[in-house]
């Protein structure tokens, strides 16, 4: 076990000498500052070695944070989260929820199956932890056979969309070998997009929550993406949780990021979990994937009926994202959810699975 300081935390390992590998990512650690991506936009993050300051007077007034060393399979393909994060959320998410490991080209990823009835496929969004659905699973597992998984975050080469196509053929051959309903939420919603056009004949319906035709920039959204954003994400990663915490419930309170009032203590510290535990080379594959994503070309003809969802509060960058996928998508269902934001799959899960369920049931 490391003690960082907080100001310097980065991929949790620590600076090693030429050639060493880091033990959560398997890949060389760089021996030049690294510079870390978020859950959408990269910042930079400092490394410090196990030399010197470590006895300072200011070291000793600063907080320290526990980094755990994980020494991450090699095989392991899929992104994941190392045990812990069980403790911080409700026990009712927890019931049935039992990770499996599945083979895929390369290495392995975990998936979970849970409930009986029409197979109804969750994908998750970036970075790809299936727990982003543990709020909803259990909710929909009550009428359907729940089926979600880790995205890949490792490739033979660059990040690739064809490969997480092709992870999903996979798992649903075992698991849900004919037609299935499907729905995704953000970068999970762009993979359902796209596994949709590429097997419209599989897909019985589909849910889109909270997702994009493509990633853009709109004019007005320069302050939440470029200074709202890097401070939240620093402040979650790096300071110590009793600092973090009120600042994630400020943040949640008025809205910021995608923070909404109804994010309580357990999803702010399930959320701030995940930041933590992000390894830099995952968040960067996944986000090159979902800066590389675009739709327009071919969304129009999506075969299976369509229900897009949003939280009422959504950002400026996914306001412009909505718009965008309504004109692309002009005969699909469309509902809000009332008082949240991007993280509804969380703060408001009873109101999404109900409005899942009900798009999904009687689709054959």
């Amino acid at each position: 076990m490391n003690t960082l300081r907080p100001a310097r935390l980065r991929d949790p390992i620590h600076c090693a000498s030429p050639g060493a590998r880091s033990a959560i990512t398997g890949f060389p650690i760089p021996q030049t500052p690294a510079y870390a991506a978020g859950f959408q936009n990269p910042h930079e993050w400092n490394c410090r070695t196990q030399h010197g300051r470590q006895n300072s007077p200011r070291r000793r007034r600063v907080e320290s944070v526990q980094v755990v060393e994980v020494t991450r399979d090699a095989r392991r393909v899929g992104i994941g989260l190392r045990d812990g994060w069980q403790r911080l959320v409700p026990a009712d998410w927890l019931r049935g929820w039992q990770p499996q490991r599945f083979e895929l080209n390369g290495g392995w990823t975990e998936v979970v199956v849970m409930g009986e009835g029409p197979p109804l496929v969750l994908l998750p969004p970036l970075p790809g932890y299936k727990e982003s659905w543990l709020a909803c699973a259990g909710l929909l597992a009550r009428e359907f056979r729940v089926i979600t998984f880790d995205l890949r975050a490792r490739f033979a080469g660059p990040p690739r969309w064809d490969a997480l196509l092709d992870d999903v053929t996979s798992i649903l051959s075992v698991h849900a070998p004919g037609r299935v309903r499907l729905a995704g939420h953000s970068l999970g919603g762009a993979l359902a997009q796209r596994w949709t056009l590429a097997h419209p004949e599989r897909v019985a319906a589909l849910v889109l929550s909270s997702t994009f035709a493509r990633v853009t920039n709109p004019r007005g959204n320069w302050w939440a993406r470029f200074v709202e954003q890097p401070v939240v994400l620093a402040g979650q990663r790096l300071l110590p949780d009793a600092l973090a915490r009120p600042l994630a419930r400020h943040g949640a309170a008025r809205g910021a990021w995608v923070y909404d009032a109804r994010c309580d203590d357990a999803v702010l510290d399930f959320v701030r979990f995940c930041m933590r535990d992000l390894a830099v080379a995952d968040a960067r594959q996944t986000v090159a994937l979902a800066i590389a994503h675009d739709t327009r070309a071919t969304l129009a003809s999506l075969a299976p009926p369509v229900r897009i969802v949003v939280g009422e509060l959504e950002s400026v960058f996914y306001l412009e994202a909505l718009a965008e996928l309504r004109a692309l998508l002009p005969r699909a269902d469309f509902v809000e959810s009332p008082g949240v934001s991007h993280l509804h799959l969380l703060s408001s899960p009873q109101w999404l699975a109900e409005r899942i369920a009900e798009w999904m049931r009687g689709r054959t």
